[in-house]
């Protein structure tokens, strides 16, 4: 297993030598926009002025509509619309007609399905990204859903990128050592702040003096509950401090985690907000994210936290114990309501400032080694890649 060393933080350089004639395809679900769909976009962007990118998006959706509007060029297939015949006929054609030097999937059938047609198309070097360890127990049919994934992996495809050491070293009992490379995800703090607007939330609430928010998918391995039964306690036992709680996202447990806020009742103190475009935003006002959930791999919510400066309490699991490996009092090792609301409590107490994010997880210093990679796998030393300090 590979893992890139640390690097200062970097701006890509538009002067790449033969860079136009490097080729690659991403291919990538699209039915949400969560953390894999985010990561992806953001690796697009640092991409695409450096080498000649093509996208082909499984579902119209917030992913494809930033694409366009970025200038990547972007293709649809959408799945629910297409038969599996149908679906793997599209995407091999759109092989054929790209010719890409490298194929970049994303996700389980994802993963299969770009592998599968690359091998009876154009043959190009292939590589996936891992964004996260599987959050259910698999059914018999998942099971070899997976077993399939992992053969395309193991002897269909190049490379395979885990984006957290704990993952990568998950991945070992998957894929041969050789084909694992350890890529931290990143993000664009500059970017994030320009973005940045005052959310609607802000004034709404004027006798409430702190704001804790929980951001992700409302489903189970996110631990929403753990979020509202460490609501109830610091409403108990700090009622002085005026607590708001807003869970941000969507997903098939809101209507559960509703009539859970009721029953603790707690409904006054507790927003649900759905899915927010602005969602960075809203991170930017509270006082404090806190992410109980069971597993995580390197979750985009945690970075844009540290990028913004707002303290981050979460689980001692995965990416997030290395993330937070220099603040380990953020860390939370006993999963459970009490404990969070403990930890929250001496974090928002305690003066400084929160942990900071480090240069290995900079966009720039991601897009920098998964090019490095691809330019491995092409050995070609026609393509070279050029760095500038940022002014």
């Amino acid at each position: 297993m590979t893992t890139s060393s640390s690097t200062n933080d970097h701006s890509l350089c538009g002067d790449f030598t033969g860079a136009t004639g490097l080729r690659v395809l991403h291919i990538v679900s699209g039915d949400s926009w969560a953390g894999a769909e985010v990561q992806a976009f953001t690796l697009f962007t640092h991409l695409q002025d450096v080498l000649d990118l093509h996208v082909l998006v499984m579902n119209e959706g917030e992913l494809a509509s930033r694409c366009r509007k970025a200038g990547i060029r972007t293709r649809v297939i959408d799945e629910s619309t297409h038969s599996p015949g149908q679906l793997f006929s599209a995407v091999r054609q759109h092989l054929k007609a790209v010719k890409p030097d490298i194929v970049h999937t994303h996700r389980q059938k994802e993963n299969v399905l770009g592998s599968l047609a690359n091998l009876l198309s154009v043959r190009a070097k292939c590589v996936r990204t891992v964004h996260g360890a599987p959050e259910f127990s698999p059914t018999a049919k998942q099971k070899l859903q997976i077993a399939l994934d992992t053969f395309c992996g193991r002897c269909l495809q190049n490379s395979v990128i885990g984006v957290s050491a704990d993952l990568g070293r998950k991945l070992e009992q998957r894929f041969p050592k050789r084909k694992l490379h350890v890529i931290p995800n990143g993000i664009d703090p500059g970017e994030i702040r320009e973005q940045l607007t005052l959310p609607d939330f802000i004034g709404d609430h004027p006798n409430h003096a702190l704001q804790v928010g929980i951001v992700g998918r409302l489903v189970p391995v996110k631990r929403v509950d753990l979020f509202l039964e460490m609501a109830a306690i610091l409403l108990r036992r700090r009622p002085e401090s005026r607590w708001q709680f807003h869970v941000f996202g969507d997903g098939p447990l809101r209507e559960s985690l509703q009539s859970q806020a009721a029953s603790l009742g707690i409904e006054e103190h507790v927003r649900f907000h759905g899915h927010r475009s602005d969602v960075r935003s809203c991170i930017a006002a509270l006082d404090a994210v806190v992410m109980p959930s069971d597993h995580e791999g390197l979750p985009m919510t945690a970075l844009e936290s540290l990028a913004l400066g707002v303290p981050l309490v979460a689980h001692d699991v995965g990416g997030l114990r290395e993330l937070l490996k220099a603040r380990p009092e953020y860390l939370v090792a006993d999963h459970a309501p009490g404990s969070y609301a403990a930890t929250l409590i001496e974090v928002l107490e305690r003066p400084g400032q929160p942990a900071a994010l480090g240069a290995d997880y900079l966009a720039s210093t991601n897009a920098k080694r998964v090019f490095q990679l691809y330019q491995t796998l092409l050995s070609s030393p026609a393509v070279k890649w050029h760095w500038q300090e940022a002014d």
